[in-house]
C-alpha cells in the first residue's frame, strides 16, 4: 500500500503530470498523408513542435507520396525533439521504437519510460497499454508484472471514465488487494460504473443493496440493479425476489424502467413495458448513500 501512494505521488510531482496533447481531436493520420513535408521541415528546423513530430513520423514510417525514405536514426532525433516540447504523440512514437527496435536495439525500460510519458500526456490507448504491461508484464522485453503500477495506471483508467478499470478497482478495493480493503470506496466505483450503463456493475451494485453492505439493505434496490444488469443479474433478481413482495417487486420493476427512461438506455427484455404508468408517480430514487452526495 504505501509503495502504492509513493507511486502515484512521485508521478504526480514529476513532469510527467505535465499532459500535452498537439493534435488533441485532430486525426491525425490524414494530417500526416497530406502535410507538406518540406514545408514541415523548415518549420521543424524553427521549433515548430507539430512540424517536429510530423517530420519525425515521415522518417519513421516513409510518406510515399513525398517521396520520403524511411530514415529511422532521422525519425527519432526529431521525435526527440518534439518529444523535449511536451508532445504526447511523441513520446508514444519513441516508445513503439524502443519496443520494436526500430533502428536501435530494444530497450525495456526507455519503452516503459516513453510509454509512462505519453499516458501521462493524455495518451488513452498508452494508458491501456500500461495497464495490459503492468498486469501481465511483457516476457519478451523481461518486465515482471508489477502490482503497484497496474493499481495507478488502473485508477488513471478509472477516472478516465473505463468502466472496466472502475469494476476491476472496486474489486480491488473489496478484497483489499494491492490497496487498502475500503468497502465505500468500492461502491462509489460501482455507483461510476452503473451511472455509465455498465451491466455488470449493475449486478455488483445489486449485491450490495441485498446484502445491506456499507449501504442499508434495500431489496427494491438491490432488484432494480439486478433488473439493470440484464443477463448478468438473472438468477440474482429471481433469488431475492423470493423475499419480496409482489407491491415490491412492481416497484423495482418501475424503477428500473424509470431509470431506463432517464438515462436513454432501454433494455429490449425490460418487464418495465408492464409498470410504465406507475413511473410517474414514483418520487426520485436515490442510489448513493446521503453521506456521498
Amino acid at each position: 500500500m504505501i509503495k502504492v501512494v509513493l507511486v502515484a505521488i512521485l508521478l504526480a510531482l514529476s513532469p510527467l503530470a505535465q499532459a500535452e496533447r498537439v493534435f488533441e481531436g485532430e486525426k491525425v493520420v490524414e494530417i500526416f498523408n497530406s502535410q507538406d513535408f518540406e514545408a514541415n521541415l523548415a518549420k521543424a528546423e524553427e521549433g515548430d513542435v507539430r512540424a517536429q513530430y510530423l517530420v519525425g513520423a515521415a522518417y519513421l514510417y516513409g510518406l510515399e507520396a513525398q517521396e520520403v525514405e524511411v530514415d529511422h536514426e532521422q525519425g527519432r532525433y526529431w521525435l526527440e525533439k518534439a518529444a523535449d516540447q511536451g508532445a504526447a504523440e511523441a513520446y508514444s512514437e519513441l516508445a513503439r521504437i524502443y519496443r520494436s527496435g526500430m533502428g536501435v536495439e530494444k530497450d525495456a525500460s526507455k519503452y516503459e519510460e516513453y510509454l509512462a510519458e505519453a499516458g501521462e500526456r493524455g495518451m488513452r490507448s498508452r494508458k491501456l497499454e500500461l495497464l495490459d504491461l503492468y498486469r501481465d508484464g511483457d516476457p519478451e522485453l523481461n518486465i515482471e508484472p508489477d502490482e503497484d503500477k497496474y493499481i495507478y495506471w488502473l485508477q488513471v483508467t478509472a477516472e478516465d471514465g473505463l468502466t472496466i478499470s472502475m469494476e476491476n478497482l472496486a474489486v480491488r478495493y473489496r478484497q483489499g488487494r494491492g490497496v487498502e480493503r475500503d468497502l465505500e470506496k468500492s461502491f462509489e466505483w460501482i455507483m461510476r460504473a452503473v451511472e455509465l450503463d455498465e451491466l455488470s456493475a449493475q449486478r455488483m451494485a445489486g449485491e450490495y443493496y441485498q446484502k445491506g453492505m456499507v449501504v442499508e439493505q434495500d431489496l427494491v434496490k438491490a432488484y432494480m440493479m439486478y433488473d439493470l444488469g440484464g443477463g448478468a443479474g438473472i438468477e440474482a433478481k429471481q433469488a431475492v425476489a423470493e423475499r419480496m413482495t409482489e407491491e415490491q417487486i412492481e416497484e423495482a420493476i418501475a424503477r428500473s424502467w424509470q431509470w431506463q427512461l432517464e438515462h436513454g438506455k432501454i433494455r429490449p427484455s425490460s418487464n418495465g413495458y408492464r409498470y410504465q404508468p406507475y413511473v410517474s408517480d414514483l418520487e426520485p430514487l436515490s442510489l448513493m448513500p446521503e453521506s456521498d452526495q
